[in-house]
């Protein structure tokens, strides 16, 4: 029986297909070596594997694409993403190779194989699954809080680097648009997070923001003064002293503020 220690509180769960019952021992007696794996099942017939995967949940497929009772791709192919493991081919045809790239097969291995080639197909499995897991948990969280209403709404929640941050959006200085991510100024830190502008102009809304360029939202209770340029455009400097340029199509939005009750802070 293969360890069970847990992998970040629970063991890798794998399963194997294999129609020679020889393969399937040694494969099992190579994973017993291993620390936080656990065999879930075994499937000798492609008929088989989608029952299993359906109950048993694994996290690692290790499957003979030559299985008889049916067209194992063909039936994995039924499942929703969410439900497919990481899949593994284990075969002594190399012309399962390309079809191993066709399929966005995890990892190829040729029999006959060595421990040593198992592990190192296992370890990278078990470091995916973690990462997946991490990333799943961590917006399944962001959900929940945002759901639930347990932070006041005045705070921005992102993920960046492994961690969940907390953001005041009054803290908030400026936002800047690169590609689908977004740089978040607020003081001295800068907070770069996967996200395109238009998104998160929505989720600050109801907050004193204005989208003042394509690529610029800024917080106007920030803005010392606002400027006059060439062509219709205005340059807006913050009172931190950066300053940002407004693009003619966003002019409408620096003459609302400009008629604003703060008007009186702002120079054309």
């Amino acid at each position: 029986m293969a360890n069970t220690r847990g992998m970040q509180g629970r063991s890798l769960r794998v399963l194997i297909a294999d129609h020679d019952k020889l393969c399937r021992q040694k494969v099992k007696t190579f994973l017993d070596a291993e620390a936080d794996v656990e065999i879930v099942a075994e499937c000798s017939h492609a008929s088989e594997i989608i029952d299993a995967i359906q109950v048993h949940k694994p996290d690692v497929l290790l499957m003979e694409p030559r299985l008889p009772g049916g067209r194992p791709f063909e039936l994995l192919a039924l499942l929703p993403p969410e439900f497919l493991p990481l899949l593994i081919f284990v075969t002594s045809q190399d012309q399962y190779a390309l079809k191993a790239f066709e399929t966005k097969a995890f990892d190829f291995i040729m029999k006959p194989y060595d421990q040593r080639r198992l592990h190192a197909a296992i370890e990278r499995a078990r470091t995916d699954v973690a990462r997946m897991q991490g990333d799943a948990l961590t917006l399944r969280q962001i959900d929940l809080i945002r759901e639930v209403g347990s932070v006041p709404e005045q705070r921005l929640i992102f993920k960046m680097g492994g961690r969940i941050i907390f953001l005041d959006v009054d803290e908030v200085d400026w936002v800047e648009a690169a590609a689908n991510y977004v740089g978040i100024h607020a003081g001295k830190e800068i907070y770069r997070i996967r996200e395109p502008i238009g998104q998160l102009e929505k989720r600050i809304a109801h907050h004193n923001f204005s989208r003042i360029h394509r690529g610029v939202i800024v917080n106007v209770t920030k803005i010392q003064q606002v400027s006059p340029c060439n062509s219709g455009e205005y340059m807006v400097r913050l009172k931190n002293g950066k300053e940002l340029p407004c693009s003619r199509s966003y002019n409408t939005a620096i003459r609302t503020l400009l008629r604003t009750d703060n008007a009186e802070s702002l120079k054309e």
